[in-house]
């Protein structure tokens, strides 16, 4: 997935909609985890950075925390 201009990210519930700001902010530093931090953005103002490898994609514009 592209970071395209409406990239969004869900909740694990899938009840949240968040932003994603950056979709590649940093590498992993979890040992041996080939995946990049993605910078999300939350309604309440929050920001968080999953990483990639624990995301599923949706469709073209979304991602799922999983």
């Amino acid at each position: 997935m592209e970071k395209s201009k409406e990239a969004r990210m869900l909740s694990r519930d899938g009840k949240t909609v968040g932003t994603i700001m950056n979709l590649r902010s940093r590498r992993c530093m979890m040992e041996g985890c080939p995946g990049w931090r993605i910078h999300v953005r939350w309604p309440d103002g929050s920001n968080t950075y999953p990483c990639s490898c624990g995301c599923k994609s949706v469709d073209k514009d979304t991602l799922q925390i999983l």
